[in-house]
């Protein structure tokens, strides 16, 4: 049950949320798109920070979501669920980066260390890494919003590639 009092009417009850801010709502709504949309890192890579990002935040639907066609990208459900604790046997070293990237940004700033940038910049262009980082403002930033105010879904989300993916 949500934890504010939401307009009546139809929709998710995150479309209802929005019925008070519509403006937040419609550039929340652009910039989720144009990061779920454009970006150019792997799905792997995405998935692998977002899935990071939706744990760290406790959001259920969040952690529940889906890529579609999981397979077609390499992906399971034990890739889902370790995330937290990524084998590298299991995860490539960009994967693994993008993790670490993701736990870094959900607890601050001061988190991020010279030798961490080393790797980051070895392993990313400066383009991929604001396109990593911008992927976990909204996660970080979105998904915290649904898991404070306890904001439910009617089914699980399914969420399209990016259409600028790089292959893994």
């Amino acid at each position: 049950m949500a934890r504010i009092d939401l307009p009546e009417g139809p929709g998710e009850e995150r479309e209802r949320m929005w019925r008070f801010r519509p403006e937040m709502g419609a550039a929340a709504d652009a910039f989720s798109a144009a990061v779920q949309e454009c970006s150019t890192l792997t799905v792997r890579e995405q998935e692998a920070a977002r899935t990071r990002i939706a744990h760290i935040n406790r959001c259920i639907p969040c952690t529940d979501a889906r890529i579609d066609d999981m397979a077609a990208w390499g992906l399971d459900e034990a890739f889902y669920a370790n995330v937290d604790a990524p084998d590298p046997d299991r995860y490539s070293l960009r994967e693994r980066l993008a993790i670490g990237f993701a736990e870094r940004f959900a607890a601050g700033a001061e988190t991020f260390d010279d030798a961490f940038w080393d790797d980051m910049r070895n392993a990313f262009d400066d383009g991929e890494i604001v396109d990593l980082a911008a992927g976990c403002a909204k996660w970080l930033g979105l998904g915290r919003i649904n898991a404070v105010f306890d904001l439910q879904r009617s089914c699980p989300i399914r969420l399209k590639p990016s259409t600028q993916a790089k292959a893994a």
